[in-house]
């Protein structure tokens, strides 16, 4: 295995440089993206902690400023209170110490934090496939890979639950393959207060601790590390796990047992009701068919990843029923395991549970860099296959460069709505099958044109619930939005704006011929948002 501290020259530029080549792109492109619906939500969650964390220390603070009036509801009365916070009430108190006061301003600098948590994300990964396959370029194969998943990447500057949670989920993947082959004090301390964080942005995250018990444990079961260590580093890690996850969640410090195991069981039946628009019907969420994950899974990820994927997951597989109940017999075949244990594992919970899921498979992003990881397995094993003609690898390479190359192509071409990426294995009539822009993101577009080419005064638009519409008018110019004003009727606008996703308003026009459409944004062929006028 190359020695990866003993770096080639080409490492030691190349990798920071691709590094800082996409740290430069992200804080060149945060501010473009809209406001997703769920964004306001987080927020409020992440106020409601942090006013109940500072009225003790500073109530006097509290009591004066204007952004804690809006949240009167103590945190044990919240309805949301068992939601993590980990990075919600950081950003948070970051927003009150740099004093942002514009309520765009507020969303945009939400924007830019949870970039540059999806950007460490993108280290951690990079650093398990690098350690994984002993080679700093294929770590960087990898973290391209990544970095040119179009859904995932668009999500990484304004989804600050699923984007934000898989990155983390990423660090604590990382510090636990580290922990797992080299069990020491300072690594558990590392595993625990990622895995901490990692479980106090989304309770799933407690996988990673349990997955990391077990192999450590099987470990010791195979004599490959003595039990002494096994058990004086597992106890080190829980005790600090443990402390860690409570500190970091002031929901669990009235009643740390009771209010965990009520997140928990929230968490197993998930408190939302309404349908997701799949295959060209509207179906509840709690009642979606197996395959909804797969699907989703296989129509919005680059065909390049898939393949890989497939091939990987069949030689990990094979692996495993040749090593029987031993699992694997190297490093290699270890970290192959934890890998495959996060990826097949919660798909398998989502079917055997029925889980509410919606959006697409966004609740399950956190399962993707495993999937990337079995994914660069599986090319690999092609790359070293030897082939009966020559030239296979540079053909392979071929590939691989051109497909990428479409892929950030087609992302480039549909900024800033990549999240409403397919592949072609959607198949003809998308946007008559499946959902589009449910974050509302085009909203941003639409009222930018309605405010650019209508002068009066006051104009009064609609957009069917649930929307960020009026949150979006907040990135326009003050002398723009002040003209604006949301109804709750479309009889009573001038303007309806859609994203098709409301099943109540999918055939309004065909029934109100009095709407025209002036505005329609498309990505990739496809209508995405449309803007329509009421002539009166």
């Amino acid at each position: 295995m190359m020695n990866l501290t003993a770096a080639a020259p080409a490492r030691r530029w190349l990798v920071p440089a691709f590094f800082a080549l996409v740290l430069g792109l992200g804080l060149l492109i945060f501010a473009d993206y809209g406001i997703s619906i769920d964004e306001h939500i987080s927020r409020d969650n992440g106020m409601v902690t942090l006013k109940r964390l500072a009225e003790p220390l500073a109530p006097g603070w509290v009591a004066r400023h204007p952004d804690f009036a809006t949240y009167t509801i103590p945190l044990a009365e919240y309805t949301d209170r068992d939601y993590g916070i980990a990075f919600e009430t950081p950003v948070s108190l970051l927003e009150q110490l740099f004093n942002i006061t514009e309520v765009g301003h507020k969303y945009l600098f939400r924007h830019l934090c949870t970039f540059l948590v999806c950007f460490g994300g993108l280290i951690a990964f990079y650093q398990l496939a690098a350690r994984r396959f002993g080679d700093w370029r294929l770590g960087l194969l990898g973290a391209l890979w990544l970095l040119l998943s179009p859904r995932l990447f668009a999500d990484s500057f304004y989804n600050d639950k699923d984007a934000v949670f898989m990155a983390l989920f990423a660090v604590a993947m990382n510090t636990g393959v580290r922990f797992l082959l080299r069990p020491t004090l300072g690594r558990a301390a590392a595993h625990a207060l990622a895995c901490a964080l990692t479980i106090d942005v989304r309770l799933m995250g407690i996988m990673v601790p349990v997955a990391t018990l077990g192999l450590l444990a099987w470990r010791g079961v195979r004599a490959e590390v003595p039990w002494r260590r096994v058990a004086g580093s597992a106890l080190a890690y829980g005790a600090l796990l443990v402390g860690l996850v409570l500190l970091c969640w002031p929901y669990l410090w009235p009643a740390p047992g009771h209010n965990f195991r009520v997140a928990l069981e929230n968490m197993s039946a998930f408190r939302w009701i309404g349908t997701v628009f799949y295959n060209g019907v509207d179906v509840p969420g709690n009642e979606l068919p197996w395959h909804y994950v797969p699907v989703w899974l296989g129509i919005t990820t680059p065909v390049l990843y898939l393949g890989a994927a497939v091939l990987g997951l069949g030689l990990v597989g094979y692996q495993l029923v040749r090593q029987h109940w031993r699992l694997w017999a190297s490093a290699q075949g270890l970290q192959d395991v934890f890998f495959l244990g996060f990826f097949v594992a919660p798909l398998l919970a989502v079917v055997v549970l029925h889980s509410v899921l919606y959006d697409g498979w966004r609740q399950l992003y956190f399962v993707y860099p495993a999937f990337l990881l079995l994914a660069l397995r599986g090319w690999v094993a092609a790359a070293r296959w030897r082939a009966p003609r020559a030239g296979w690898r540079r053909l392979l390479v071929a590939g691989t460069a051109l497909s990428m190359a479409a892929t950030a192509g087609q992302m480039v071409r549909d900024h800033p709505l990549q999240n409403v990426y397919f592949n072609a294995l959607a198949g003809p009539s998308v946007a008559q099958r499946f959902e589009l822009d449910y974050w509302c993101l085009g909203y941003r577009q639409d009222l930018a044109y309605i405010a650019a080419h209508d002068t009066r005064p006051v104009i009064n638009v609609f957009a069917p619930p649930p929307n960020s519409a009026a949150l979006n008018g907040e990135l326009l110019p003050p002398a723009q939005r002040t003209r604006l004003r949301f109804v709750e009727r479309p009889e009573q606008a001038d303007y309806f704006m859609t994203n098709y996703r409301n099943p109540d308003y999918r055939t309004y026009f065909a029934q109100h011929p009095a709407f025209h459409e002036v505005f329609a944004i498309w990505a990739d062929g496809r209508r995405v948002h449309s803007v329509y006028q009421q002539t009166k």
